[in-house]
């Protein structure tokens, strides 16, 4: 699904990490790990074309990722980032937004899977937690029909029993590849894999 070699990057001339290789098969479940600052962010974004290494190649569903390429591995990737800002006021508007509305069903199927009822997605932001926020965005955004999920910190605002719920739906989820980018605890045990950064 996603084949690494020999990623470098740097910024202001300082290395991030060099070398970086790694194979992600489809319907794994793989979580990168560093410390704050060290890239796990900016290699989820280097896949996403969004951010340009130094040096080394991406491979997506054995296309490589380039200027001409960039549109169609999009197509293939659900992103789901850290920070859940949106320039909608709820989750109905973000389904309209997203051309989703003949995924209702199961998007509401995952968020009762999440612990919330399907009366949140219309739910102002501004009204709710941000772990409720988040959890809604997430259901969404699982209910795009895309192989690959990039999650980048998707416990940053659960408590521990939203994030075993979390857990269950990506484990429950098995035609789709996971590449998430978290420190922690639970999140990392419950990974097929382990990528370790610097």
């Amino acid at each position: 699904m996603i084949v690494c070699n020999k990623l470098s990057l740097s910024f202001d001339r300082i290395p991030v990490f060099r070398d970086l290789s790694f194979e992600i098969y489809k319907g794994e479940f793989v979580t990168v790990n560093a410390a704050s600052g060290k890239g796990k962010t900016s290699l989820l974004k280097i896949l996403q074309g969004y951010v340009l290494p130094a040096s080394g190649t991406v491979l997506i569903n054995g296309v490589e990722l380039g200027e001409h390429t960039i549109n169609k591995i999009r197509e293939q990737i659900i992103w789901i980032p850290q920070n859940v800002n949106l320039p909608v006021d709820c989750g109905m508007e973000l389904i309209e937004m997203l051309n989703l509305k003949s995924n209702i069903n199961s998007i509401k199927q995952v968020l009762d899977k999440l612990g919330l009822d399907s009366d949140f997605l219309s739910k102002s932001f501004k009204k709710i937690s941000g772990g409720q926020k988040q959890r809604v965005v997430v259901a969404i955004c699982l209910g795009i029909n895309r192989p690959l999920v990039l999650m980048d910190e998707p416990t940053s605002s659960l408590d521990e029993e939203s994030i075993k719920m979390l857990l269950d739906v990506v484990k429950s989820t098995g035609d789709k590849t996971f590449f998430t980018a978290s420190h922690n605890k639970t999140w990392m045990e419950h990974s097929d894999r382990i990528i370790e950064l610097g």
